[in-house]
């Protein structure tokens, strides 16, 4: 059983001489039992480690105070040739026949912080390329507003004062204009918004969500009364996070409830929260058009659009930014839907008493 162990394990008499050294041992550093039986434990040390053991092993014998003994930790080993590498070491102590003993279980945790290691630098490496590509959205989207803002302005302008000059055909292509500008000026926002989420920093507070709701409500007051649409709230809870983006969040998913709908079909959405564990689960329940199951993870993805264009507008992040928010929430996003029978878009957001909410912003 010892020699099929996967870890090593090593004996040691009281004085730190090895009696006994396991094939895993063996494999670790690079010794055959045969050399290393009899030997001291120091050997397996590099300096100052092996220097410093004698020394450990006499307080530990006048004071038994533990160190390693009974509790564990990583250590630094040394294989035969010379190489030194990290070992996750813990020791018991036991007795038998009047002798004490100790018995080393030895992991070798190379594998483990060179997989660390390159965790750390690939997250740095992703946090520069998203700050990267932030900063690069921001500076692309200022410098496009201002000629973007000529064209509007001047689209304007050609249709009042030369409007009436021009044919059916001409005012209509004017009108497809200044609606291409006024879409391109809601891309250049989201492409922004989508891509500072994550980077700055979250201003979070305690806020009332139903509060947050129906102030979402009061902006979207022209189509709920131009879809003659009919909106619901239950009560909701009170949740720690940024107030400002939970709006952006339920803007959207109550603006697409209003928008995906069948011709001739007044909306009808349902909003509700109810605890699930350590977690509140929201929900944004439509009887709108709906979602085959095969695109539940595809209307996630930014640009990703399951309608032509003329269909239904959008910039194609709406959800996309969704997800985002959530994230940044400590919660999940998902989606239940039947075509032709309505879809809910649920979140998550993880529970929080008020005194982790005050020291968590305190911080």
């Amino acid at each position: 059983m010892v020699n099929t162990a996967v870890d090593g394990i090593i004996l040691m008499d009281a004085g730190g001489s090895i009696t006994m050294f396991n094939h895993a041992c063996e494999r670790m550093f690079g010794y055959g039992a045969a050399e290393i039986v009899g030997g001291d434990v120091k050997q397996l040390m590099p300096p100052p480690y092996r220097d410093e053991h004698d020394q450990y092993l006499d307080n530990y014998r006048r004071t038994r105070n533990r160190k390693i003994i009974g509790i564990g930790r990583q250590v630094v080993g040394r294989r035969k040739n010379g190489e030194t590498f990290p070992l996750d070491l813990s020791v018991g102590e036991a007795e038998q026949g009047g002798e004490v003993f100790y018995v080393g279980i030895l992991r070798d945790m190379t594998e483990r912080d060179r997989a660390a290691q390159m965790r750390e630098l690939l997250i740095e490496q992703l946090t520069a390329s998203n700050e990267e590509r932030g900063h690069f959205a921001h500076v692309a989207s200022h410098d496009l507003r201002e000629p973007l803002r000529m064209v509007t302005a001047f689209s304007r302008l050609l249709s009042q004062d030369y409007g009436e000059r021009l044919d059916e055909r001409g005012r209509e292509y004017l009108s497809l204009m200044v609606s291409a500008t006024g879409q391109m000026q809601d891309l250049l926002d989201d492409l922004v918004d989508f891509g500072r989420l994550g980077l700055e920093a979250e201003r979070a507070a305690w806020f009332a969500s139903d509060e947050a709701v129906a102030q979402v409500l009061e902006t979207l007051g022209g189509p709920i009364r131009e879809s003659a649409a009919t909106v619901v709230c239950d009560e909701l809870p009170r949740i720690y996070g940024n107030p400002i983006r939970f709006q952006r969040l339920m803007q959207n998913l109550i603006g697409n409830a209003l928008k995906y709908v069948a011709a001739g079909v007044e909306p009808r959405v349902h909003v509700a929260a109810a605890r699930e564990g350590a977690f509140w689960r929201f929900g944004v329940s439509d009887n709108g058009i709906g979602i085959e199951p095969r695109h539940y993870e595809q209307i996630f993805e930014p640009f990703k659009r399951l309608h032509a264009k003329g269909l239904y507008y959008g910039t194609g992040l709406g959800l996309a930014i969704c997800r985002k928010i959530v994230a940044g929430f400590g919660g999940a996003m998902a989606v239940t839907s039947r075509p032709g029978a309505g879809s809910t878009f649920s979140f998550t957001v993880k529970i929080q008493s008020e005194e982790d909410g005050d020291d968590e912003h305190d911080s």
